[in-house]
């Protein structure tokens, strides 16, 4: 109970001394999104996260699906291993409520989102006519990375204008 009273002691004093009022942190998460959860949106994601951090940008990306497959397929597990990801992607999620109001970004790759979710999609954007992943991973992997290069550029731009 003291400690409650003292935290808020303190933002009301902080608050009258430096018109400091207490804000949310920023969104940090881009949420890629593709049918399965196991292919386009888990390559954005690795990639989006290695860019992101070689910039030393505070973003991070995650995968989802919309009806997502029990696992990522061996190519898709082979393809990333030879780009040089290490670390074996997580089990393909379904897409959640929790993920539209955490995200700064949701990335639709040539799949609608559910039904009433699309409403909750603040900053959504599609990036449709992306190659099939049946059509060879490279040739996919290859229009993924463009575009992820693309939106890190624009997101590292945007940090250099607030500072």
């Amino acid at each position: 109970m003291r400690l409650f009273l003292s935290l808020s002691v303190l933002s009301c004093i902080s608050t009258m001394c430096f018109g400091e009022t207490p804000t949310a942190p920023p969104k940090q998460t881009a949420v890629f999104v593709c049918e399965h959860g196991s292919a386009k949106s888990v390559i954005a994601a690795a990639d989006f996260n290695r860019i992101a951090e070689s910039k030393g940008l505070p973003y991070r990306a995650v995968s989802r699906g919309v009806h997502p497959d029990a696992e990522v397929p061996e190519n898709i597990k082979s393809g990333l291993l030879s780009d040089g990801f290490s670390d074996k992607p997580a089990k393909p999620k379904l897409i959640a409520d929790d993920d539209f109001s955490s995200a700064f970004r949701i990335v639709t790759l040539g799949c609608a989102l559910p039904d009433g979710s699309s409403s909750l999609a603040d900053h959504k954007e599609d990036w449709a006519n992306l190659p099939a992943m049946s059509d060879g991973y490279r040739q996919a992997r290859k229009a993924i990375v463009e575009r992820v290069e693309k939106l890190v550029e624009d997101l590292s731009d945007k940090q250099t204008l607030q500072k």
